[in-house]
C-alpha cells in the first residue's frame, strides 16, 4: 500500500514537471518567435543600408540556485549611434599623440550617455565637463564637438546636457539651451 501511494506520488510530480516545463518552453518560444520577427522586419533595413549590427548576447536564465542556465537574445544595435559615441569618447580622452593638441573638455569628464533622433545627437556629459571657459576655448569647445560628429550622415546637430539636465550654458560664453551646428555657433554667443 505505501508502495503504491509513493508511485502515485511520482507520477502525480513528474506529470505537473512535465505540464510546467511544456509551458514554460512555450512562453519561451512565443517570446523567441516575437524577437525573430522583430529582428525580421528590422533585417530588411539592415540589408538595404547596413545601418545595423546584428549582435547575439547572452544573459543569465537561472530560476532558482540549483541550474544554471543562459538565455540568448538577439540584438540590432544601430551602427551610427556606436559611432557617434566612440568619437565623444575619444574626444573625452584627448588628443593621443604629443602635439600642440590639446583636449576640449576636462580630464575627469565622462559620457554618461549618447542617442540620436531626428538628426540630432543627445550628448549627455558629467557635472566635470560644465566650467568655466574663455569665449575661445568655449568656441572651439563646441566647435570641435559638433565638427567632429557631424562628419556622421545621420547627425546634423548636437544637444548638450550635464547629467541629464539642460544647460543654458557649458563654459559661460555660448548658449547651449538648444541642438547647435558647427554653423550656428557663431549665432549662439551670449550677450
Amino acid at each position: 500500500m505505501k508502495k503504491k501511494s509513493i508511485i502515485i506520488i511520482l507520477i502525480i510530480a513528474f506529470t505537473i514537471i512535465g505540464v510546467l516545463s511544456f509551458i514554460n518552453y512555450d512562453k519561451k518560444d512565443k517570446n523567441s518567435a516575437l524577437n525573430k520577427e522583430k529582428i525580421k522586419n528590422l533585417n530588411v533595413k539592415q540589408e538595404e543600408s547596413g545601418e545595423y549590427l546584428d549582435l547575439t548576447l547572452y544573459f543569465d536564465g537561472t530560476e532558482n540556485d540549483s541550474e544554471s542556465k543562459i538565455l540568448k537574445e538577439e540584438r540590432l544595435v544601430d551602427k551610427e549611434e556606436l559611432l557617434g559615441e566612440i568619437i565623444v569618447q575619444e574626444l573625452l580622452k584627448g588628443p593621443s599623440v604629443v602635439s600642440q593638441s590639446k583636449a576640449i573638455f576636462p580630464k575627469d569628464t565622462r559620457l554618461l550617455s549618447f542617442s540620436i533622433k531626428d538628426g540630432i545627437a543627445y550628448v549627455n556629459l558629467s557635472e566635470a565637463a560644465k566650467v568655466e571657459m574663455n569665449e575661445n576655448k568655449e568656441k572651439t569647445t563646441l566647435t570641435c564637438l559638433a565638427t567632429s560628429l557631424t562628419q556622421l550622415s545621420s547627425i546634423d546637430k548636437v544637444m548638450l546636457t550635464i547629467d541629464n539636465k539642460n544647460l543654458q550654458t557649458i563654459g559661460g560664453n555660448y548658449d547651449v539651451s538648444k541642438p547647435f551646428s558647427q554653423e550656428d555657433i557663431n549665432g549662439l554667443k551670449l550677450k
